[in-house]
């Protein structure tokens, strides 16, 4: 294992954090203020490279390994979670076509979602579960030429303002998992109808929103991969997608603790800089732990994404499920060393409160990554 970063990583770095700081970070409040879409920077992110940053120049990507993706996701969301969230769904999106479309499909669909010029999103929670994908209702009925989609999504980040969704239908109701099929659905189709948007605690600039399907004809050749192949693509997407929510939190993190650093060495209590009492001192010890067996951790797994053949489902879990709750650890102790300031809307440790819950519950919750692991154990 190489722990060293590469001089394309570092340059990643340095120009995502750049960017972030003078672009993304003053945007944050307005965004969460005004419950409002970027639509803004996606342009901003399409022009860097950032949209299909790991993903093979072929099909306008560039290239990079997926550490690289992480440290581009973990230096965006310090600055703006709702960015950081848009970017990792996008991702989870175009995930499926390049793990299972046909060559054809990823010409026509994966490339302008690589380079940016298209905006996806990912189709699979419903108001029956997330986590259970087997009861899902959405149906997907060939008819002819056309596959006839009926049914409901919610939660799904970019909805409204995604131009392509890549949804995840039952083609066989009474296959269970094995019935569910993956399709590319355009927006403007037809029979795509756009619920009311959610009114969320934290990471408000990422919209979700409800996404009706009423008798939605799509194309046949819209199927990805062969029908019955959606639970499998779904999953593999899922697991890939957990290191970016990993990311996410390192890198949220990461800001609470600069702000916390910041503010610990400007507040004064009892004559001195409150830095200066153990107390403060210890906590931010904890939080600066927390995250750097967090970073490596999700570094370790995203190099593993890499390696052909490998599923990388355990250490998917565990990168998420570590990261999540340690930037909830993090986050408090923050909002704790501000004291009362904390609680201010003045201060930006108390979005990063709210933005944090989302971490340990989308992607799959605490629990879910815990029956991950110990099945993974007890196999």
């Amino acid at each position: 294992m190489n722990f060293n970063y590469t001089d394309e990583q570092l340059e990643i770095r340095k120009m995502v954090r750049a960017f972030s700081n003078e672009v993304l970070q003053e945007k944050a409040e307005e965004l969460d203020r005004e419950n409002r879409f970027p639509t803004e920077t996606i342009p901003m992110l399409a022009e860097m490279g950032l949209m299909g940053i790991a993903y093979p120049e072929v099909y306008g990507g560039v290239g990079a390994d997926s550490i690289t993706e992480a440290i581009a996701v973990e230096e965006i969301t310090a600055a703006c979670a709702a960015t950081g969230s848009i970017l990792t769904a996008h991702y989870l999106g175009i995930d499926g076509l390049f793990l299972a479309a046909s060559e054809e499909q990823k010409k026509k669909y994966l490339t302008p979602g690589c380079t940016g010029e298209k905006l996806f999103a990912f189709g699979l929670t419903e108001p029956s579960g997330g986590t259970d994908v087997g009861a899902m209702r959405t149906t997907a009925k060939l008819d002819g030429d056309h596959y006839v989609l009926n049914g409901q999504k919610v939660f799904i980040t970019n909805g409204a303002y995604a131009d392509i969704i890549v949804v995840y239908a039952k083609t066989d109701t009474a296959a269970g998992t094995k019935g569910i099929s993956a399709f590319i659905v355009e927006k403007g189709t037809e029979g795509l109808i756009y619920g009311a948007g959610d009114d969320k605690m934290g990471i408000r600039g990422a919209r979700t929103d409800e996404i009706i399907f009423e008798n939605c004809r799509i194309p046949k050749e819209n199927l990805v991969g062969q029908e019955g192949d959606g639970f499998k693509i779904a999953m593999q997407v899922v697991d890939r997608g957990r290191i970016g929510i990993a990311a996410m939190a390192v890198g949220l993190a990461q800001r609470a603790l600069d702000e916390a650093v910041k503010y610990s060495k400007e507040r004064i209590a009892f004559n001195n800089e409150i830095s200066k009492y153990q107390g403060i001192q210890w906590m931010l010890a904890e939080m600066e732990t927390d995250i750097q067996v967090g970073r490596i951790y999700t570094y370790y797994t995203a190099s593993l994404k890499d390696q052909e053949g490998y599923r990388i489902s355990k250490e998917a879990a565990i990168s998420k499920l570590f990261t999540s709750e340690a930037s909830n650890r993090v986050v408090n102790k923050a909002v704790q060393i501000h004291g009362g300031y904390g609680y201010m809307k003045e201060y930006p440790v108390e979005r990063l409160y709210r933005d944090q819950r989302i971490l340990e519950i989308f992607e799959g919750t605490s629990q879910v990554q815990k029956m991950v692991i110990s099945g993974h154990l007890l196999k």
